[in-house]
């Protein structure tokens, strides 16, 4: 069972990972002192530096440059004499981990670690200088840029990629330029050089191979992968890091339709709330246009949940093939569409979902079956096989819908495996609601853990599936929408259950999203 469907990683995955583990409890800190650890040893294991040898730790202001501190006191603990060379301002060190590193180094460690602060590509001519007169120095580490690396490289860090390149080639026999993670320069992702990049005699990465890492070229002789501490469960469990990689933010020259336009289809004589639910939930999440389409008989009670609320109707108790033709053109319209919450399963709905499915598939359009879809759409599923769908069955309903039962939630090999086949089979996402949420596109499966029991209450599953719209809305790839969905509706309850009490409500869920989100990114 893999989360991930290559050996190799992207620099978007390593960071959903780190912020994962993070969330599972282990602190950044911890991560970046393993990798620093583990950089060190590794170093010393293969002979490259004995005690009383030299080495130089070129480090930017990044969480590379926070690993290369670390890496400097390990060195130094093994008697390495260590000279740290911060290529830019201490005051712009970006995150508080490598902030950590650096003060540790430069306020306490000035015995064993020398320091030298380049604000000036003119500052690094007599470091150059040094290092080729000294012949103590056998070892350059990298430490400057890391996955975040895009577009033309900025001075000083350009002049001391051109100064490790120019040692490496003048002293080959008596130097090694070792990058941490990735050569400092090269796009981990593609391999591509678009400016400038170290040209490095080893590479250690951590955790797993980046995308672009590749031996036999010109900048990568060798390449060495080493743990860090990452568990498994960061891959698996969804986490922090899924959701903030989902959450899309308005452009500067951004106009009204941008940032998403949703259609939500229900509704009923029987049921005004559930659509409401999955609208407000647009609404309140700040995607920019929600239109909900209803039967005529609650549209009044539909509109007096907000006059936020843009709703179009068709007359009538239920949705039947008449609402076909202004439903054609919204679908063209949104960008992603829900259909289900409280549409009831008359036979004439079921027709009309039927339409809608071929059109579906003809413009394109991503979508979610949720609710009474998922009953209508059982005799249907050739309809549905690979079209980029979410659906959002409870073991119930899938059991309606497939004739399957699965092992209990708790048994997560055994359900992973079903529930992956299931996807695959179908060719779409699968979203399987519970106390553990199993999230699988037929490749990839992940598990929700968020929520609480005072969720078992009718609407949340609508404010899953009002979720789900929004991730996808906002230009999401189903499989991760489906993941931050879960994941955050989880959040909200949890969060209204701390703030607002045991007895909360669906409505009460819609107006706590914001909150929620804030809760999770202040973490």
């Amino acid at each position: 069972m893999k989360p991930f469907n290559s050996e190799k990683i992207s620099s978007e995955e390593m960071a959903i990972l780190d912020n994962n583990s993070e969330w599972l409890g282990i602190p950044k800190s911890h991560l970046m002192e393993c990798a620093g650890y583990s950089f060190a040893t590794k170093i010393m294991n293969r002979g490259y530096l004995e005690k009383n040898n030299k080495t130089v730790i070129f480090c930017g202001t990044g969480n590379n440059g926070g690993d290369g501190f670390v890496v400097a006191r390990h060195l130094s603990s093994y008697g390495v004499k260590v000279l740290v060379i911060l290529v830019g301002d201490p005051g712009k060190i970006r995150t508080k981990e490598a902030q950590l590193n650096w003060n540790i180094i430069f306020n306490n460690l000035n015995y064993s670690i020398d320091v030298e602060i380049v604000k000036d590509s003119t500052d690094l001519i007599n470091i150059g200088n040094r290092i080729k007169e000294d012949k103590s120095y056998h070892v350059i580490v990298d430490g400057l840029l890391g996955t975040g690396i895009e577009g033309k490289i900025r001075e000083p860090i350009a002049s001391a990629i051109d100064l490790i390149n120019n040692i490496k080639k003048v002293e080959n026999e008596r130097i090694t330029v070792v990058s941490i993670d990735i050569p400092s320069g090269l796009d981990p992702n593609t391999g591509d050089v678009t400016d400038k990049a170290v040209k490095a005699d080893l590479v250690i990465t951590f955790h797993r191979r980046k995308k672009g890492l590749s031996c036999n070229n010109e900048y990568i002789e060798e390449i060495l992968e080493k743990s860090i501490g990452i568990p498994p469960e960061a891959s698996l469990f969804i986490g922090r890091g899924d959701l903030i990689s989902t959450l899309k933010k308005r452009k500067s020259d951004a106009h009204k339709g941008d940032f998403g336009k949703i259609l939500i289809i229900g509704g009923s004589k029987n049921y005004s709330g559930a659509p409401a639910y999955s609208s407000l939930t647009g609404i309140n999440f700040g995607i920019d246009l929600v239109i909900t389409y209803v039967p005529e008989v609650i549209a009044t009670p539909l509109r007096s949940y907000s006059p936020n609320m843009i709703v179009r109707t068709k007359k009538g108790n239920w949705l039947d093939i008449d609402a076909l033709e202004e439903l054609t053109e919204l679908i063209k319209w949104a960008d992603s569409i829900l259909i289900g919450p409280g549409l009831g399963i008359k036979k004439e709905t079921e027709n009309l979902l039927v339409e809608l499915l071929k059109n579906l598939k003809q413009y394109k359009k991503p979508f979610i079956l949720d609710a009474d879809a998922l009953k209508l759409v059982k005799d249907h599923l050739e309809l549905i096989k690979g079209l980029p769908t979410i659906l959002t069955p409870h073991e119930g309903e899938l059991k309606i819908m497939m004739n399957v039962v699965l092992p209990s939630y708790e048994n997560i090999v055994d359900r992973s495996k079903v529930i992956l086949d299931l996807a695959k089979d179908l060719d779409l996402t699968l979203l399987v609601k519970g106390p553990f949420d199993y999230i699988s596109n037929g490749k990839q499966i992940k598990v929700n853990k968020t929520g609480c029991a005072e969720m078992s209450i009718g609407g949340t599953g609508d404010v899953l599936a009002g979720l789900c719209n929004c991730f996808i809305s906002t230009k999401n790839d189903l499989f991760k929408s489906a993941c931050s969905a879960a994941f955050l509706n989880g959040i909200i309850g949890e969060y209204c259950k701390l703030n607002v009490g045991d007895r909360f409500t669906a409505l009460d869920m819609t107006k706590n999203i914001n909150n929620a989100l804030r809760s999770v990114l202040n973490f």
